[in-house]
C-alpha cells in the first residue's frame, strides 16, 4: 500500500480575512528556506519543528465541518512556512479540493519555483488554484538582506503564472527604512505593469506581532526598533508603485 501523503503544520485559522478572497480556512505548513527581517513565524522555519501532521483529505474534512461560512467567495489557503517545500501535499489538496468546487489559495514565496520545475507547477493548472506570491524585494541585493536569498525564484514564478494566464495576486510588505525607497518602488510599479494577467497588488504594513515569538525561541530579532508604518506611508507608497 503506498504510503499516505501528509504535512507538518503549526497552526490552522478557521476564519481568516486576509489570505485570499473572501474569508477562508488557512492552513500553515511547517518549515521555510527563508529567514525574512520580519517574519511573523518563526516558529514555521524548522521542517522538523511540528509534531502535527495532516492528509490532504484531512484538510477537506475540516473545510467542509465549517463550510457555510466559506462559500461565497471564500475557500482553503494553504501557506507557511513555505507551502510548496510539501509539494505533493499540496497537489492532493489541490485534487481534492477541486472535485468539491473548493477553491485552493497557495501563499508562496516563490523559493522553491526553478525553470527546471517548471511542469511540476503546471500540474496545479488543472485544479481550482490560485496564487499568492510575495515579493520581498524588486531590488535583488536587497532581497538578499532580507531574507537571505535572491529574487529570481518569486519574480520567475510571477511571469510563468501571468505567462500562463492563471489566477494570481502579488503582495510585498512595506517595512520602513527596507522597503521604502522610491527608486524601488518605482521599479516594483514598471515591473507589475508589465503583468497582464495579475488580479491583485497588496502591500501589506509591517507589523509586530510576532517579536514575543522570538523571545520564546530565543532567536534575536533583527528589526528592533523599528515602527509600523502609518496609514498615510502606505498610500503614499501606493500612489509611486501605480503612477511609475
Amino acid at each position: 500500500m503506498a504510503k499516505a501523503i501528509k504535512a507538518p503544520y503549526f497552526k490552522i485559522e478557521t476564519f481568516g480575512a486576509v489570505d485570499g478572497p473572501g474569508i477562508r480556512m488557512v492552513l500553515f505548513l511547517q518549515g521555510c528556506p527563508y529567514r525574512c527581517l520580519y517574519c511573523h513565524n518563526p516558529e514555521s522555519w524548522d521542517p522538523n519543528g511540528s509534531d502535527k501532521y495532516i492528509t490532504p483529505a484531512q484538510v477537506i474534512q475540516k473545510y467542509k465541518a465549517n463550510e457555510s461560512f466559506y462559500k461565497r467567495d471564500g475557500g482553503i489557503t494553504i501557506s507557511g512556512g513555505e507551502p510548496l517545500i510539501h509539494y505533493d501535499f499540496c497537489l492532493e489538496v489541490c485534487k481534492l479540493a477541486t472535485k468539491e468546487n473548493i477553491n485552493v489559495a497557495l501563499d508562496t514565496s516563490g523559493a522553491t519555483f526553478t525553470k527546471a520545475n517548471i511542469n511540476k507547477y503546471k500540474k496545479f493548472f488543472d485544479y481550482n488554484t490560485m496564487w499568492l506570491v510575495d515579493i520581498k524585494h524588486i531590488n535583488k541585493s536587497k532581497h538578499k538582506t532580507i531574507c537571505g536569498i535572491n529574487n529570481t525564484n518569486e519574480l520567475d514564478l510571477i511571469k510563468f503564472l501571468d505567462t500562463n494566464k492563471q489566477r494570481y495576486w502579488v503582495r510585498q510588505v512595506f517595512v520602513s527604512k527596507y522597503t521604502d525607497d522610491k527608486n524601488d518602488l518605482e521599479k516594483l510599479g514598471k515591473f507589475l505593469k508589465n503583468l497582464k494577467h495579475m488580479e491583485k497588488f497588496e502591500l501589506l504594513p509591517y507589523h509586530t506581532l510576532g517579536i514575543s515569538k522570538y523571545t520564546n525561541l530565543n532567536i534575536p530579532y533583527r528589526l528592533k526598533g523599528t515602527k509600523e508604518p502609518t496609514n498615510k506611508q502606505i498610500k503614499e507608497a501606493m500612489n509611486i508603485i501605480k503612477n511609475s
